[in-house]
């Protein structure tokens, strides 16, 4: 039985430095901490975006043979989709139901888009407070 390799043993750069004398208590990552941002070359950006016309979603075997193809590891493939799916989905300005329903008893608000005079108004009504 064979183990599965881990993302980081594909590609040591995702691995954070570690700094001496123990883990970090709490926060970010400083910039010397991150690793440096990916940049996609033209031919990798097209392929991407045409198979994202496909699907949006991709099986493991197909990501694995887009990074085989493309010479880049599964996970920034992985991470790309992810945010594509993410930029569409705040672009379009459509949210959840679930996140409309707790908006409108006070519950929640997460969103970085304005809210809309129905969301405003569904709020004031309630005045914050799960109606009953």
């Amino acid at each position: 039985m064979t183990k599965k390799k881990k993302s980081r043993d594909i590609c040591p750069r995702t691995r954070r430095v570690k700094k001496p004398g123990g883990p970090k208590q709490q926060g970010t990552p400083t910039p010397e901490e991150k690793r440096p941002r990916t940049a996609f070359s033209g031919a990798q950006l097209a392929r991407l975006k045409h198979e994202f016309a496909e699907n949006r979603y991709l099986t493991e075997r197909r990501r694995q043979q887009l990074s085989g193809e493309l010479g880049l590891n599964e996970a920034q493939i992985k991470i790309w989709f992810q945010n594509k799916r993410a930029k569409i989905k705040k672009a379009s300005g459509q949210k959840n139901p679930l996140a409309l329903q707790l908006m409108a008893q006070g519950l929640y608000n997460h969103s970085t888009i304005p809210l809309t005079k129905e969301e405003e108004e569904l709020q004031e009504m309630h005045g914050g407070k799960v109606p009953s």
